[in-house]
């Protein structure tokens, strides 16, 4: 309760600093570059991932950024965060921790944040378990940067919605619910992921009827057959219906569309157990 309270207190200082009347500075935050396309493609690639679940289209978007600015350190982290090639993230990253000196401000506080996600998915993919230490301080990083920047920049959509992945992590689906409803802008609440993540977050309280109300929103917004994130969402919905059968349908169209959908691989694993150990 003590930290439900602490949490509601910080959203209530987060809509006060939104609410006064500013610029959207997001507008006015370069995202670690002077060079416009090269910022056109980095954002392009978070609405490519987070809006469309095209991991794909992401990761060809963030390459596209350093073409047009190749000493662009933010593009080149992100990157690193996506790209499935071990060898090419421990360059990256041994890259980053050389030239993150070189990052301050408002940046910074975003570098630090991806790095630490590279050196959790090296650690992954070499079988080595992040310790307690690493984890508790990643967490704490993640949720104190983030929060620094969208107080900062209340109009942007991406690291915004990263928060609240974190804050779902840390404190489970309620506070993020409830944390989304709060921070989100009126056209936020239209983008892909608000809708989808929101949606997501009401099926893991419970409320399966009004996951179902919103997925109809964002099924308007999937214009293109490659789009995976409505998929996404009727697959879990059937798997909170227990539905695994027809879960697993939606699940194996998206892996033939998107290969590289991180997530629905892994769910793909797990409901393949779920249905192979069902009486």
């Amino acid at each position: 309760m003590k930290n439900y309270l602490i949490v509601l207190f910080v959203f209530a200082i987060l809509l006060l600093l939104a609410s006064c009347d500013v610029k959207q500075e997001s507008s006015l935050f370069k995202y670690g570059t002077e060079n416009d396309s090269a910022r056109f493609y980095y954002l392009k690639g978070f609405h490519e991932i987070l809006d469309n679940g095209r991991w794909t289209a992401s990761e060809k978007s963030y390459r596209k950024a350093l073409e047009f600015d190749s000493s662009y350190v933010l593009g080149k982290v992100l990157v690193g965060r996506i790209t499935r090639n071990l060898e090419e993230r421990e360059q990256l990253l041994q890259e980053l921790l050389k030239e993150k000196e070189t990052v301050i401000d408002d940046e910074r506080l975003l570098l630090d944040v991806y790095i630490m996600s590279i050196q959790a998915f090296n650690n992954r993919d070499k079988g080595i378990k992040n310790s307690p230490e690493f984890n508790a301080t990643r967490k704490h990083l993640a949720a104190s940067n983030f929060r620094k920047f969208i107080s900062k920049y209340p109009g942007d959509s991406y690291v915004k919605a990263e928060y609240i992945e974190w804050l779902h992590f840390i404190h489970g689906p309620k506070i993020a619910l409830d944390s989304l409803k709060h921070l989100a802008t009126d056209e936020q609440m239209k983008l892909g992921f608000y809708i989808s993540y929101s949606a997501s977050l009401e099926l893991e309280i419970g409320n399966i009827e009004q996951a179902i109300s919103i997925s109809k929103n964002l099924k308007e917004l999937m214009v293109d057959s490659t789009y995976t994130n409505y998929k996404k969402l009727k697959a879990e919905i059937y798997i909170a219906q227990d539905s695994l059968e027809k879960a697993k349908e939606y699940i194996d169209d998206i892996l033939k569309i998107e290969p590289n959908h991180l997530i629905v691989l892994a769910m793909q694993s797990e409901i393949d157990k779920k249905i192979k150990n069902k009486p």
